[in-house]
């Protein structure tokens, strides 16, 4: 069947941030819900990982955080993590199916993003990468208590190594409501 104008109105939005830990993901996803004309759901890879029981973390088949300096924390995911949040993509895709319009926040670590493509090929998507000078984004983890240090650097090099985006922001440079904004208008949310 030939897609109309109208087809293209109606299908599920989704916005995919992605970021290392404490660049700013979460307020910008809350941000664009405040912002967005529709409602859009919020899906966050932590959430994912807590569903997780207690005594996969830290463990091969689970999660392994590996201290490789005083400032750099390598993460290792198990099958267990990676079947989870391969789960989390499908999820992500089944919500759109039924017609949800979805701001998602993830790390990418390998080809999460060619999985999303894959996956959300038959609904309006994008891609936005949020970075920051390492040094920010440090000092963000430290004041927000709840992540180990050096998560973030641990992350720098990889989540956006070699990835194509649709639209990129500094959030050093802009707040969290300035990039929702800027999301919305640009693909009319």
């Amino acid at each position: 069947m030939e897609s109309t104008e109208s087809d293209d109105f109606d299908k599920s939005k989704i916005i995919i941030l992605n970021g290392v830990s404490s660049v700013g993901k979460t307020s910008v996803a809350k941000a664009i819900q405040n912002h967005a004309k529709k409602a859009f759901l919020h899906i966050q890879m932590d959430d994912f990982l807590e569903m997780l029981p207690r005594r996969a973390l830290r463990k091969r088949d689970g999660l392994v955080f590996e201290r490789i300096d005083s400032q750099t924390i390598d993460v290792q995911f198990g099958d267990l993590v990676q079947r989870a949040l391969a789960g989390m993509r499908s999820a992500v895709a089944s919500m759109a199916e039924c017609g949800n319009n979805i701001v998602v926040d993830d790390v990418f670590f390998a080809d999460e993003d060619s999985e999303y493509r894959r996956l959300l090929e038959p609904y309006d998507y994008r891609l936005v990468a949020l970075f920051a000078p390492l040094e920010v984004i440090q000092t963000r983890e430290r004041m927000r208590g709840d992540r180990d240090i050096g998560l973030a650097k641990g992350q720098f090099e990889i989540v956006h190594k070699d990835r194509v985006y649709d639209l990129e922001f500094d959030t050093s440079k802009k707040f969290p409501d300035q990039i929702a904004k800027e999301i919305c208008k640009t693909y009319s949310l």
